[in-house]
């Protein structure tokens, strides 16, 4: 079927219009409406009015020639296909045609049907190609998403608007350059191994950190591809980057809420724990007072004592590391060491009407994530198990090493071949009816009455896990309890952070130590134990006290242990006043809150941090290991 056109043709000749008109109407593969303008004047106002799909123009146009015609109308945007006509062939009016934009450069007399019509043809053709890349080109640039291209180097050959916005670079300033180079903040490591991922298994995905121009750290979803030619080979690769910045931000949010909600849901079970330690800690100290306790038996209090102080801290530790939650950290990780501490927390808070079971497999793999987003996902499904056994029941926690096979992986969406470690929760509640089943995972679902849930917990799993690259099953029974199963790919090669190791007790020799605490009672109790330990102590409430005690003992004091909370002169502020006046005195800061306090005493001069409560054993290893750093 041949194609309609309408083509305009600019030609002071009459005789030449009708010759160009009669070779048209031959024709065969395209339909033509010929439309004719007898000067460079009405030829302009024709193009200006309306849109043509062709325009023929003579070379010679009375005061005015084509050429100039041709170079107005690319000068105001008009981008139609020109194909200039001259009664003469000249090489330097064809070059010069070129130049100025021209689409062919035919010669009147030696024009037949056939090559004028091939000629109109590959015109609209290419016009029509160069139009559709530049549409495409203005729905990249219109684009929120980053999208470049570079090649297999990685130097970048495309560039999108947002690209620009981002890094306010304009293209042509990153043409060439390598993508590690104009992405300000971007880990040329991951770069690297970016590249090789694209050119062995042609994509690779993942999250980059780069740079804004003014300074602000942006974070991209970013999915890399393999560009082949035509023959199969490699010749790019495409990179599309998603701004997930505030994204990321507001499921921090919703996970600390969420983890929050949790809490709360915890407290009875704590208070009542906490209440029971303190019954023997009150008993041992009433008789401990009385002189008439024989050795035996004041040893069996001190003892007693010490368990239920040291089994508080721990509790108390447990809870701030779940409800602090810092995200985003991915190391290799012993998951047995995660279960138990989560099966440590909840016998010490679920009613003992639930028995709390726990399976684990001798030789766990590692696998890849965050320590407290994966304890949150077994609190999440133990509480909820929890609720589901209100007159109780047994709540069962396992961890084992399987391999999925490609087989088990075609039957699951998100399921990959490969190693896993399945942590399994199982309780024996009412189960979950087999209609809402595929609806718990679902954010702010849940069937519990209002103000006992907000329905995010599981949604919460559901996250943890797919950004851990994960997947999840569940199988459960109304009336005979809910099976959730979490399978988190495992690297058996790798090696997990090693377990913490009991800390000898280290003893001084006579060196001086100034302790600064405005509570009395820790100041009291901890002055105690560096004297039995074998140090000198100095005592202040308050930084400028410690001030004045640390100018009066010049010779004497060797390290100085302060508290980071205090009225007046804060912790931070006495240490950055010590490190100016005696930077030879090594400082342990000392606080019972979190919130990224550590890293806030190191940059303001502390030499190491000490967590309260801390043991006696811990402070002796602290203060070792600040004094011999000193004297090294």
């Amino acid at each position: 079927m041949a194609t309609p056109l309408d083509i305009l043709l600019v030609e002071d000749d009459e005789d030449d219009y009708h010759i160009v008109r009669r070779l048209l109407s031959r024709a065969t593969t395209i339909q033509c409406t010929l439309h004719w303008r007898a000067s460079y004047e009405d030829g302009l106002a024709a193009l200006r009015e309306r849109p043509f799909d062709v325009c023929l123009v003579d070379y010679r146009l009375g005061a005015h020639d084509g050429l100039s015609l041709l170079r107005t109308i690319r000068s105001e945007g008009l981008t139609l296909p020109v194909i200039l006509l001259t009664g003469q062939g000249d090489l330097q009016v064809d070059l010069e045609a070129m130049a100025a934009g021209a689409w062919d450069y035919l010669i009147k007399g030696q024009i037949d049907a056939q090559q004028l019509e091939r000629s109109i043809r590959y015109a609209v053709e290419r016009h029509r190609a160069e139009e559709r890349i530049r549409e495409q080109a203005a729905l990249l640039d219109a684009a929120r998403d980053v999208i470049m291209a570079v090649d297999l180097d990685g130097h970048v050959i495309y560039w999108n608007r947002s690209a620009e916005q981002l890094t306010g670079k304009p293209t042509a300033a990153v043409q060439g350059r390598p993508v590690q180079e104009v992405l300000d903040g971007l880990d040329a490591a991951l770069v690297r191994e970016a590249l090789q991922a694209v050119q062995n298994v042609d994509a690779w995905s993942g999250e980059l950190r780069v740079h804004r121009h003014n300074g602000e750290d942006r974070l991209l979803e970013s999915r890399w591809t393999l560009v082949r030619d035509a023959y199969g080979r490699p010749r790019s690769v495409l990179i599309i980057g998603t701004d997930v910045t505030e994204r990321r931000q507001l499921e921090q949010q919703s996970l600390r809420a969420q983890r929050m909600e949790s809490i709360g849901r915890l407290v009875s079970g704590m208070a009542h724990d906490l209440n029971n330690l303190f019954v023997p800690i009150l008993l041992g100290v009433r008789m401990l007072a009385q002189d008439t306790l024989d050795p035996e038996k004041r040893v069996r209090a001190l003892g007693m004592i010490q368990r239920s102080a040291e089994r508080g801290a721990d509790l108390v530790r447990q809870v701030l590391a779940f409800a602090r939650g810092v995200e985003g950290e991915r190391v290799p990780l012993d998951v047995r060491t995660i279960v138990q501490e989560v099966a440590h927390l909840l016998r010490e808070t679920f009613p003992s009407t639930i028995r709390i079971e726990t399976r684990l497999d001798d030789k766990l793999w590692p696998v890849q994530g965050d320590a407290t987003q994966l304890q949150q996902v077994l609190m999440n499904l133990c509480v909820n198990a929890r609720d589901a056994m209100p007159e109780g029941g047994q709540l069962l926690l396992t961890a084992e090493n399987v391999e999925v096979d490609p087989h088990y992986a075609r039957r699951v969406l998100e399921a990959r071949p490969g190693p896993y470690v399945c942590l399994t929760v199982s309780d024996t509640g009412v189960g979950i009816p087999h209609d809402i089943l595929d609806k718990i995972f679902e954010p702010f679902f849940t069937t519990k009455p209002v103000g006992k849930g907000s329905g995010l917990g599981l949604s919460t799993v559901y996250s943890i896990v797919r950004s851990h690259g994960g997947f999840i099953n569940v199988y459960s029974e109304p009336g005979r309890g809910s099976t959730f199963r979490v399978y988190l790919p495992a690297a058996p090669e790798a090696r997990a952070a090693e377990a913490e190791v009991a800390v000898p007790t280290y003893r001084g020799a006579g060196e001086g130590v100034l302790l600064v605490d405005d509570e009395p009672f820790v100041l009291e109790a901890a002055r105690e134990a560096l004297e039995q330990l074998g140090y000198r102590v100095y005592t202040a409430t308050q930084g400028r006290e410690a001030l004045e005690q640390l100018e009066a003992h010049v010779s004497e004091i060797r390290a100085v242990i302060t508290d980071l909370v205090m009225p007046e002169m804060d912790g931070l502020a006495l240490i950055r006043a010590i490190r100016e006046r005696r930077p030879d005195v090594p400082v342990v800061a000392s606080s019972g809150l979190h919130g990224g306090r550590a890293e806030a005493a190191r940059q303001a001069g502390a030499h190491a941090f000490l967590h309260k409560p801390y043991t006696a054993e811990k402070l002796a290893a602290v203060l070792h290991q600040v004094l011999h750093e000193a004297r090294a």
